[in-house]
């Protein structure tokens, strides 16, 4: 039941930030960014729906593994990116770049994982060059560097902050450095949201929200 109202409301905010985004022009500020955030964190609403799906027809049998697991509760990067934020990607990287390094060549997990950082930097500076046409791969490796650099840095850092106060940190630290990555989608604009409409946007039994003419130059 909760995957299916999660699914839901997802679907609802996603649409929501969808106009929103094709209503307002093309940039990358913070708010924005903020803005896509949430969009990428709602666009999970179809595995939420499958997840019901299969746990209806085999009687809570079986049931797949969530995309994201609530990203906004991280209180760490290495919580983000490991256990939180695009599990399947993580997966990947996991099985494929993490666990081979430490098994077959004995490097530590920190080594390792800063590997897969870098790995996952040039996947995404191909995207940015051969999706947006980036004039330069060199921004979006940099993200994916800081943050495996920030990741590390976290791993031999002996201080646990609180949770409200871990989330605060992690967020800002995502929000700085989005420019450089998610930057390349909002100042797209309606050349990439257009083409990559949320599914359901013009059901006419889905709940409208009204859209804000307030848009962040």
């Amino acid at each position: 039941m909760f995957d299916l109202f999660s699914a839901l409301v997802k679907l609802v905010l996603n649409n929501w930030i969808f106009l929103w985004f094709i209503n307002c022009g093309p940039s990358d500020t913070y708010v924005k960014m903020a803005m896509f955030y949430v969009f990428l964190c709602t666009g999970t609403y179809v595995v939420d729906a499958q997840i019901v799906l299969v746990r209806l027809i085999t009687r809570n049998k079986y049931t797949l593994e969530s995309f994201n697991n609530f990203p906004i509760l991280s209180r760490s990067l290495r919580e983000f990116w490991g256990r939180r934020y695009n599990r399947v990607v993580g997966s990947v990287l996991r099985e494929s770049i993490f666990e081979p390094l430490r098994s077959l060549f004995y490097l530590s997990s920190t080594s390792a994982a800063l590997a897969s950082f870098l790995v996952s930097g040039l996947l995404h500076a191909h995207v940015s060059i051969v999706v947006f046409g980036a004039s330069s791969p060199l921004p979006a490796f940099t993200f994916f560097l800081l943050h495996g650099i920030a990741c590390c840095a976290e791993a031999y850092c002996p201080i646990v902050l609180p949770k409200p106060i871990g989330i605060i940190v992690t967020h800002t630290f995502l929000l700085l450095t989005a420019p450089l990555y998610v930057g390349l989608f909002t100042r797209a604009g309606p050349d990439f949201f257009v083409p990559n409409a949320p599914s359901l946007l013009n059901a006419k039994w889905l709940p409208q929200l009204p859209v804000p003419n307030f848009c962040p130059k």
